[in-house]
């Protein structure tokens, strides 16, 4: 009986520690602070950071573990942003240390965004989605994309 009582316990433990991380992950504000306010790709080597500039060009950012910038090198992206007017897709050129859009995202936000990543030619590409939203976070002041508190 004490065996069956603690293999639950383990369990609901293991439930609500799932459940804690996914909801942190879905709302996107469990993520690093970067240096220039954007949202940090954590998954992505070296770490990118995706920047919504004031004109609405996207600006990538690289870093290593330390959070140390990182020069572009041989990384590809491409964002796609599903806005209401339709899907726009923005190509990026190696400008500097970083990378830029050549195009700008589309008015409005809420909508979905993928940023396609490769960090070298051959390598396989990765997806990594979230909501674009541009509202200011009450707490940390960033943009709600960016959001790194824990609401």
């Amino acid at each position: 009986m004490k065996t069956q009582l603690r293999i639950l316990t383990v369990a609901v433990a293991l439930c609500v520690g799932l459940f804690t991380a996914s909801a942190a992950d879905k709302d996107g504000h469990n993520h690093k602070v970067t240096p220039k306010g954007g949202r940090l790709l954590e998954k992505t080597e070296p770490h990118a950071e995706f920047v919504v500039e004031k004109d609405r060009s996207v600006t990538i950012n690289f870093y290593n573990e330390e959070m140390k910038p990182v020069a572009a090198t041989d990384q590809i992206v491409t964002v796609i942003a599903d806005a209401k007017d339709g899907k726009a897709k923005l190509e990026f050129e190696k400008k500097g240390d970083t990378l830029v859009s050549k195009t700008k995202l589309p008015e409005g936000d809420g909508y979905n965004v993928v940023v396609q990543f490769k960090s070298k030619p051959d390598a396989k590409v990765q997806n990594l989605r979230f909501t674009l939203d541009m509202h200011t976070c009450g707490e940390c002041k960033r943009a709600e994309y960016a959001c790194v508190c824990d609401h």
